[in-house]
C-alpha cells in the first residue's frame, strides 16, 4: 500500500478585480493627469471588461503617457518652474443667481451619486477604501480623522488660540464624517456640512455607532449652503476646489460672514494653476459627466473676502495638494483668517 498522500488540487485564484466606471476615470487623473473627454470615452475603454490591472497596463502604454514620460525625463528649461510673480490667469469670478445655481447643481449630483458608488473612496483615493474593502478598512479610514484634528491643534497653538474658546465647529465638505467625528471629541459642538446626501446618511450612521451626539448634520442646499447662526471654527480642506471659482467665492462669503466674534477660519484651497483658464458660460456649455472637477481661486481674492469680511489673516501656508499639477505649475495654500473679538475690536476702535 502506497503512503503517497495524492498530489492537491491548485487552489483557484480569486478573480480579477474588473474595471469600474471609477477607475477609467482615476486613470485619467493620476496616470494622464487629466479628465476624460466624455462619458462616452470611458464607456469604451469598459467595452472589452478590462481589469483593474489590464486597464493600469493600458494607460501606461498610451502614446499620451508616453508623451508625457518624454517630457519629464528631457531637461526642463528654468522657464518650466513656477515663478516667484506668475501672471494671473483668467477665472471669472462673479456668477448671476441662474448660472450660480446651475454650477452647483452640477456639483451636488456628481458627490451625490459618489456617495452612492464610492462613498468613503471618493474622499480618500486609496483602494483599501473602495466598497467591496471598506468594512475590513472603516476603522482605518476613520483614524485618519486624527490628522485633520491634530492639523487644526497646532494652528491653533502656533496663535496662541485655546480651542475651549471656539465651542462651535463647522466642518464644511464633511463627507462621510472622517474629520467630523475627531472635532467631536475636541469641541462641544460641531455641525457637519455637505452637498451630497448619501455621504450624510453614512456620517450620521457612523456618529451613531461610536456614540457620538454632539454632532448635528446639513445638508447644503442652493439657498442654504450652510446652517443659519453662527460659528466660532470653520474648517474645510480638500473640499473647496471641486467647485468652480464663483462658487468658492460664494461659500466663502457665507463662511466669514458667519464667523462670531473670535471667530476663526481654517481652510486650504488651491491658488494659482499655470494651465488654468476658467469662464463660466464655456464650463456649463461642456455639461456633466467631466468627473471630479478641480478648480482654484486666486489668493488675491482670498484676501479681498477677507478684508470684506473684517477678518485679519494670521496664516498662509503652502501645502502639496495631490489633485494639482506638480509644485512647479500650482499652489495650493492653507488659511487661517480670525475676526476680531470684541475686546480686539474695541481697541481697534
Amino acid at each position: 500500500m502506497s503512503l503517497t498522500r495524492p498530489p492537491r488540487p491548485p487552489r483557484a485564484r480569486p478573480a480579477a478585480p474588473m474595471a469600474t466606471p471609477e477607475d477609467v476615470r482615476a486613470a485619467y487623473r493620476m496616470i494622464l493627469g487629466r479628465e476624460p473627454e466624455s462619458e462616452a470615452v470611458v464607456l469604451r475603454h469598459l467595452a472589452t471588461q478590462p481589469t483593474r490591472a489590464d486597464l493600469r497596463k493600458r494607460f501606461v502604454k498610451s502614446e499620451e503617457f508616453g508623451r508625457f514620460l518624454k517630457q519629464i525625463e528631457a531637461p526642463r528649461p528654468a522657464a518650466a518652474a513656477l515663478p516667484l510673480a506668475p501672471d494671473a490667469v483668467p477665472v471669472e469670478l462673479h456668477a448671476d443667481g441662474p448660472r450660480m445655481a446651475a454650477m452647483l447643481e452640477r456639483v451636488g449630483h456628481h458627490w451625490a451619486r459618489l456617495g452612492q458608488e464610492a462613498p468613503h473612496w471618493s474622499v480618500l483615493a486609496e483602494d483599501r477604501f473602495r466598497p467591496e474593502r471598506i468594512d475590513q478598512n472603516r476603522k482605518a479610514f476613520y483614524a485618519t480623522g486624527a490628522e485633520e484634528l491634530e492639523l487644526v491643534r497646532r494652528l491653533l497653538a502656533r496663535h496662541g488660540i485655546d480651542p475651549a474658546s471656539l465651542p462651535r465647529c463647522l466642518d464644511y465638505g464633511c463627507g462621510v464624517g472622517r474629520a467630523t467625528l475627531a472635532f467631536a471629541g475636541l469641541f462641544p459642538t460641531v455641525t457637519g456640512c455637505d452637498i451630497s446626501q448619501p455621504h450624510l446618511d453614512l456620517a450620521q450612521r457612523e456618529a451613531e455607532q461610536q456614540g457620538i451626539g454632539n454632532i448635528r448634520w446639513h445638508a447644503s442646499t442652493m439657498l442654504g449652503p450652510m446652517p443659519s447662526g453662527q460659528w466660532d471654527l470653520w474648517f474645510s480642506r480638500n473640499v473647496l476646489q471641486h467647485n468652480p471659482p464663483p462658487v468658492i467665492g460664494h461659500l466663502l462669503r457665507l463662511a466669514f460672514a458667519g464667523l462670531a466674534p473670535g471667530g476663526v477660519a481654517i481652510f486650504q484651497l488651491p491658488t494659482h494653476r499655470m494651465d488654468y483658464a476658467f469662464a463660466i458660460d464655456d464650463h456649463l456649455a461642456r455639461g456633466g459627466g467631466q468627473g471630479t472637477e478641480q478648480h482654484m481661486l486666486p489668493q488675491r481674492e482670498v484676501f479681498a473676502l477677507a478684508a470684506a469680511a473684517g477678518l485679519e489673516v494670521l496664516d498662509v501656508r503652502e501645502e502639496a495638494q495631490g489633485g494639482l499639477p506638480g509644485p512647479k505649475l500650482a499652489l495650493s495654500n492653507i488659511f487661517v483668517l480670525r475676526r476680531p473679538g470684541l475686546a480686539q475690536a474695541a481697541q481697534a476702535g
